[in-house]
């Protein structure tokens, strides 16, 4: 909630939520879109530093060519609790001055939208005004995670399980800005339904930005 960005939604919901889609969606309508996640997929590409660091910390198994292996590295830290937290630890500053610096940059859009699973757990959370939640039901998340990103169904559940629920998404964000506003968009229809109601909380979010101009 810093006056000297623009209006931050940070959107998030766990892996089969459709959480990308909703950043499509919102990205049609007019806002600014930031990925979280193709951030990272860059750092572990050109940050020499954090490969190192990586190194470190997870062993020679995890790189190749002297660099991280994604693929590696998330059948390491996907299935230890202290390995991911661990991982948390290097890449989220990283995360969170890249998003800063791409939020400095001039934008005609009213609303930037962040998109990330773990924007709450974060030092990113510093920057948001609203909160935008995706959810689905867990059969549905793991069935579009098989058929859309050929994943394995235990590999599915394993990752579901390091991911905070959606309540305690909402309850991370409250307990940090009690003002802020969360909504919570169902996606477990379809494509028509998600759209429409992806558009009345772009309204909503629209509106909410105004309102906060004519105050700075």
């Amino acid at each position: 909630m810093n006056p000297l960005y623009p209006f931050v939604v940070g959107l998030t919901g766990n892996l089969g939520s459709g959480k990308s889609t909703v950043g499509k969606i919102s990205e049609s309508l007019g806002a600014r879109v930031i990925d979280a996640d193709h951030i990272v997929r860059g750092l572990l590409v050109s940050d020499t530093g954090l490969a190192e660091e990586v190194a470190s910390a997870f062993g020679a198994e995890v790189m190749t060519n002297g660099w991280p292996d994604r693929r590696a590295l998330a059948e390491t830290v996907f299935r230890d609790a202290e390995a991911l937290s661990q991982l948390e630890e290097l890449v989220f500053p990283r995360v969170s001055q890249e998003i800063k610096a791409k939020l400095s940059k001039p934008s005609h859009a009213v609303v930037t939208v962040i998109e990330a699973i773990k924007i709450v757990e974060g030092p990113t959370c510093d920057l948001l005004d609203a909160l935008w939640i995706v959810e689905a039901t867990v059969q549905l998340q793991v069935d579009r995670a098989v058929s859309l990103r050929g994943m394995r169904k235990d590999d599915v559940l394993r990752r579901l399980s390091s991911q905070s629920s959606p309540d305690d998404k909402a309850c991370q964000f409250r307990a940090r800005w009690p003002h802020g506003s969360v909504s919570r968009i169902n996606n477990t229809s379809t494509l028509d339904d998600l759209h429409a109601r992806v558009v009345r909380v772009w309204d909503a979010t629209l509106a909410s930005a105004a309102q906060r101009g004519e105050f700075l």
